[in-house]
């Protein structure tokens, strides 16, 4: 076992470090093939994104459209800091695994109580796909799918663990979720 690998697999200490000190430990933990990474390289990992882009965008085809809240045009009031009339960029088709479920009479929203029927919606999207549309997904952006509106609640910018990723470093997509909206809500009134 060369020197590099027993020193990040606990063959040698790491010695003690003061704050704000420079250390190559990192990059070396993060350049050494270990454990999966040692089965799974990048051509595995163009496989597995191309398959499974080619199932969900050619195959299922399931999608919603995307509406991005213009943040330069909409404005917003000074001291709640949210806006009534909202101003959006140009929608965007959006390929995912899309899944629509109906909550009980007591869930609440931001309006309140929402009525039987309404729902919320999980939509699983490749950060690829979302690259090439140069579509960033932020909470308070809004999703049309199949004649209702769904106003973002978690972006997916907080998915961390393994399950979205490759190998456990290597991450391919994100599920964002969104709870249903009027039309009213959606066009300000």
């Amino acid at each position: 076992m060369s020197d590099e690998n027993k020193a990040l697999n606990g063959g040698d200490k790491i010695p003690y470090l003061q704050s704000g000190q420079n250390t190559e430990i990192n990059e070396k933990l993060d350049t050494v093939k270990k454990g999966i990474q040692t089965f799974f390289g990048d051509a595995e990992e163009r496989f597995f994104q191309n398959a499974g882009r080619e199932i969900s965008e050619k195959i299922l085809l399931e999608s919603f459209v995307l509406y991005r809240v213009d943040l330069k045009k909409t404005r917003t009031h000074s001291l709640y800091g949210e806006a009534k009339f909202k101003k959006y960029l140009e929608p965007v088709e959006v390929f995912g695994l899309i899944n629509v479920e109906s909550d009980s009479p007591e869930y609440t929203a931001g309006e309140g109580l929402i009525k039987k029927g309404f729902g919320k919606i999980t939509a699983q999207v490749y950060l690829s796909h979302l690259e090439e549309l140069n579509a960033q997904v932020r909470m308070g952006d809004f999703l049309y799918h199949k004649g209702n509106y769904y106003e973002i609640t978690d972006d997916g910018s907080s998915n961390i663990s393994n399950e979205y990723a490759y190998g456990g470093d290597r991450f391919f997509y994100i599920k964002i979720e969104g709870v249903r909206v009027t039309k009213d809500k959606f066009e300000g009134r």
